[in-house]
C-alpha cells in the first residue's frame, strides 16, 4: 500500500493547474504543511518549491520559494531503503 503524502515528504509534480501542460511538471519539492481543503481539488499542500512558476493572486500568505500544490499533483518520492548492515572487515596481520 502507497504511504499518503506527509509534511517532510519529497514528492514529484506530475500535474497542474493547467493541466499536463504545468511547466512545474517534473519538478522535485518538499511538501511543508497541510494548507487547506478545496472542493474541487482536495488537499492542498504548501511545498517547498523555489523553482516553480507560481501565479500569486493578491495576498494569498505563500511566500517565495513556496508554493501550494494538489495532493493530486504530487507523487510522492519513496526514500531509499536503509542500506545493509555491512560486514565488519576483520583486520589481519596481513592488512596492517
Amino acid at each position: 500500500m502507497k504511504k499518503p503524502i506527509q509534511a517532510g515528504d519529497l514528492a514529484h509534480v506530475i500535474n497542474g493547474k493547467t493541466g499536463k501542460a504545468s511547466p512545474n511538471i517534473g519538478l522535485v519539492v518538499r511538501v511543508h504543511q497541510l494548507v487547506y481543503e478545496c472542493p474541487q481539488l482536495g488537499r492542498i499542500w504548501r511545498c517547498e518549491a523555489e523553482y516553480a512558476e507560481i501565479i500569486r493572486h493578491g495576498n494569498s500568505g505563500c511566500p517565495p520559494g513556496m508554493g501550494d500544490f494538489a495532493q493530486s499533483w504530487l507523487r510522492r518520492i519513496e526514500p531509499d531503503a536503509p542500506p545493509a548492515k555491512a560486514k565488519e572487515h576483520e583486520l589481519t596481520h596481513e592488512d596492517a
